[in-house]
């Protein structure tokens, strides 16, 4: 096929960003703009790899070094965490776009962020992000087919975001819905947002068991990843959370004592001293 290292109209086709455009991002960044996923912590910040009650026993301890307000606050939003509903991300070049889906996410309170980094690094830059990453965990991948294949190990759907497809069904089934349509009690999903340029991978489209589209009735095809990203995990995640749909979508209380752990550890300054000198 020759080089295509330095072949445009292959990067054209193909809806990749061209060298130039990459060039033009890592101008774009200053120094210490980009931060690193906060899901590769120290292991001590890894509580998911410790037992349990040595867990807890840790959050007793550094519970005694935060204002009765700040564990309140801490415990008021690990109440509305989910993995019920995940986010994933294919090759976002633009930092400012995958900060914003950070930030939407977290404000939202999805807690798992996956991003595939096919031809691209996931960069959010942490003027925007403004530390919300560190609430999240952030996991990334080099290629969309093992992202998929891990999901679907763990029993989600894949859900991918896109203009609607020409035709409703594809094999039988239905893959064109809205956020306010799509099946949220049919079982825990994930949803993907594509690059850029070109959205969705065609692989991803041909594997997703559903397609959700925005309704719009302007002149405008397509919103900003960023938009999208905010309107449709907004109104997904509160119809997830809806009494009325009898989801089962809290953490369980093991989940969430693990992210207890790390959250007060992102709070208390000096926290490993802290843990050594009590002996938890």
């Amino acid at each position: 096929m020759g080089n295509t290292e330095n072949n445009t109209d292959y990067f054209k086709e193909n809806g990749l960003p061209t060298k130039q455009q990459l060039r033009d991002l890592n101008a774009s960044l200053q120094p210490g703009d980009v931060r690193p996923a906060a899901v590769e912590g120290a292991d001590a910040e890894r509580p998911e790899r410790e037992p349990i009650d040595a867990v807890r026993r840790k959050i007793g301890c550094l519970r005694e070094f935060v204002l009765p307000e700040r564990y309140e606050s801490l415990t008021g939003r690990l109440d509305h965490r989910t993995r019920y509903l995940v986010m994933c991300l294919e090759d976002i070049y633009y930092p400012h776009n995958a900060s914003a889906v950070i930030r939407s996410s977290e404000a939202f309170g999805i807690q798992e962020l996956h991003a595939v980094e096919h031809t691209v690094r996931f960069a959010p830059n942490k003027h925007i992000v403004r530390g919300t990453d560190q609430w999240l965990d952030i996991r990334k991948w080099t290629d969309t087919p093992a992202l998929v294949g891990h999901l679907r190990e763990r029993g989600y759907r894949i859900v991918a975001t896109a203009p609607p497809r020409p035709t409703e069904e594809v094999d039988g089934r239905r893959v064109n819905f809205t956020p306010s349509t799509f099946d949220v009690q049919a079982g825990p999903f994930a949803l993907f947002m594509g690059t850029e340029k070109s959205g969705i991978s065609d692989w991803l489209a041909d594997q997703a068991d559903a397609i959700v589209s925005i309704p719009m009735v302007g002149f405008a095809e397509s919103l900003n990843i960023s938009v999208s990203a905010a309107i449709v995990a907004q109104r997904l995640a509160e119809r997830v959370r809806d009494p009325r749909n009898a989801i089962a979508w809290q953490l369980d209380d093991e989940d969430r004592d693990r992210l207890l752990l790390r959250w007060l550890c992102h709070s208390v300054r000096d926290w490993r001293q802290i843990l050594q000198r009590s002996g938890c």
